[in-house]
């Protein structure tokens, strides 16, 4: 047993533990009879020399009143080693009637060894967790040479050779990461084999590494995969897909993903990076960026909604002007005026398509402003 796991919290959450289903004092010692966690907290840190010759001898023993005089820090009751392993690690001490407590101490020994060892295989499996964890940081990251990687990937029974693409998930309203025991129920969903590598990547995200998939495979795996992980946590769940790259350039294919999972935040889809063209444009850019492009530009246009409205309806029916008239309800001759009056405004021709394409811009610009703000 490592001493890592010999904590003073295990002990302090197995007496409350305990103190919840007796209702006698308890105590739990190091294994040098110096107790940690206590029913009494005054008692913290005294030393137990019966649970002392108890760790010694491996074996219970009952506290008499004759030995509750004779031994220091000792009160009437029962003594029991806490066995993880083979090997001692602590003493359990019930107070109390050594008749009357004698027939549950053993039960509440069994108990303690079962808590102890499932909060060690739980610590053991966060720490593997965290290790998996820095790993892929280097791996991504490149920090690695391609002999230390595949070595490496070796300890984690990883052939790192065999992937390829990494998906990005983001769990928006979640506070805490995600436990280890919920990376294994989502890995288990997404592949029964567990091959797929599932990982944290900081507060509410999650990264996939897996092999190449055919894309509408690996469309319908997402979306059953997320059918179940959304119940699961009760959460919604936006995906980015990055394109296979090769284990040796996983970072590109981990930049896509994160590139496609900030635009399947916003725009609430699973999103393939392969399928970005102008979001890729529209969400790189950052928002001064965006606003002094509008304002060289249709910003002379901003004051009128009407003029406005006409801009983004002759963009969206693709510069038709029987479409557009028609679905804004007005006569051609009122919507060649408003058109010229867009270009007398902004000094943009619309007969030609590099100008066409500042408006397009400039007109998604303020869309995605205004959408942001619950606007039309």
């Amino acid at each position: 047993m490592q001493p890592l796991f010999q904590t003073d919290q295990i002990f302090k959450s197995l007496v409350r533990e305990i103190n919840q289903l007796i209702n006698e004092d308890v105590i739990i010692t190091d294994e040098n009879g110096v107790i940690v966690a206590s029913t009494e907290l005054a008692r913290v840190n005294e030393f137990h020399e019966g649970a002392y010759l108890a760790m010694k001898k491996r074996e219970k023993m009952i506290m008499t009143k004759e030995l509750s005089e004779q031994l220091k820090g000792v009160r009437k009751g029962i003594v029991l080693p806490v066995i993880i392993e083979d090997k001692p690690i602590g003493v359990l001490g019930i107070t109390g009637d050594p008749i009357k407590v004698e027939p549950y101490a053993r039960i509440v020994q069994k108990m303690s060894e079962l808590f102890i060892k499932g909060t060690i295989d739980q610590m053991t499996q966060e720490k593997m967790a965290r290790n998996l964890e820095l790993f892929v940081f280097d791996w991504i990251h490149g920090n690695v040479s391609r002999d230390v990687l595949i070595e490496r990937g070796e300890f984690f029974n990883l052939d790192v050779v065999k992937y390829s693409q990494v998906i990005s998930l983001h769990i928006p309203f979640t506070t805490n990461d995600l436990s280890y025991k919920e990376i294994i129920s989502l890995r288990t969903q997404w592949d029964q084999k567990g091959e797929a590598i599932f990982v944290r990547w900081g507060q509410g995200k999650l990264l996939i590494i897996d092999k190449e998939y055919e894309r509408n495979a690996l469309s319908k795996k997402i979306n059953v995969f997320l059918e179940n992980a959304i119940e699961r946590l009760d959460n919604e769940v936006y995906v980015g897909v990055g394109q296979p790259s090769g284990y040796e350039a996983l970072s590109s294919s981990f930049e896509q993903a994160e590139r496609a999972c900030l635009i399947a935040k916003r725009e609430k889809r699973i999103v393939f990076e392969e399928e970005l063209r102008f979001e890729m444009v529209q969400y790189e850019l950052n928002d001064q960026t965006k606003e002094k492009f509008v304002e060289r530009t249709i910003a002379p246009l901003l004051d009128d909604e009407t003029i406005l409205l006409t801009l983004n309806s002759w963009l969206e029916n693709d510069m038709s002007i029987q479409k557009t008239a028609e679905d804004l309800h007005i006569h051609k001759n009122t919507l060649y005026y408003r058109l010229e009056k867009i270009e007398n405004l902004t000094d943009l021709n619309v007969s030609r398509m590099e100008h066409v394409v500042l408006l397009y811009l400039a007109n998604r610009f303020i869309r995605e402003d205004l959408s942001n703000k619950g606007g039309r």
